[in-house]
């Protein structure tokens, strides 16, 4: 069983955050693995932690995936955390019509963060920074190979991220939010170590 590491949750809101998004992902894994999925938002929240931003933020990353793969509602987050982790959460989910291919969903997910509150933006960033860290890791023991789990192969995973992090720099530019640009370059030199 996989030990999930929750003691930089500080307050009960964080606490009841994370109960709730486990339970929401109970049963769930990550990708290609046998590992709880609910280890994804915490890691999400965790970086946002250690770059020092608001709780409201820290709340909607272990609420992030929540309202895009499970049953849970916008309005159950309105209740139960508030309109501003709503918010946030509504901007960083993606729409998953069927009828929509894996490109359309991205390009939407991008056109979404242009003009979406600070809030989301950052919460998007730590998603995807937590997300390239993992396939790094598996890419450092399988290769490109690793990239065959993703609906999309290598180059179309090159081409979300770097758009991702084009936003990611313009709005932490724009607003001198020097955590979401240092997020940003992580990012990037990931991708560089992996040829994307």
């Amino acid at each position: 069983m996989t030990n999930i590491n929750t003691c930089f949750l500080k307050t009960p809101m964080q606490a009841s955050a994370f109960r709730f998004a486990k339970e929401c992902h109970r049963g769930q894994v990550r990708k290609g693995t046998s590992i709880p999925y609910i280890t994804h938002p915490v890691e999400v929240a965790k970086i946002i932690y250690l770059y020092h931003f608001p709780e409201e933020y820290i709340i909607a990353a272990l609420l992030h995936d929540t309202v895009e793969d499970t049953e849970a509602t916008l309005e159950d987050l309105k209740v139960g955390f508030g309109e501003e982790v709503a918010n946030i959460v509504k901007y960083v989910s993606e729409d998953k019509l069927p009828e929509l291919s894996w490109s359309e969903r991205k390009e939407r997910y991008i056109d979404m963060l242009l003009n979406a509150p600070e809030g989301s933006v950052v919460v998007s960033a730590a998603d995807k920074l937590h997300n390239i860290i993992d396939t790094l890791k598996d890419w450092s023991e399988l290769g490109d190979s690793v990239f065959e789990k993703f609906n999309s192969g290598k180059e179309k995973q090159r081409w979300f991220y770097r758009s991702l992090t084009e936003v990611y720099l313009e709005r932490g530019n724009s607003s001198g939010n020097e955590a979401l640009m240092r997020m940003s370059k992580r990012i990037n030199k990931i991708l560089e170590k992996m040829g994307m």
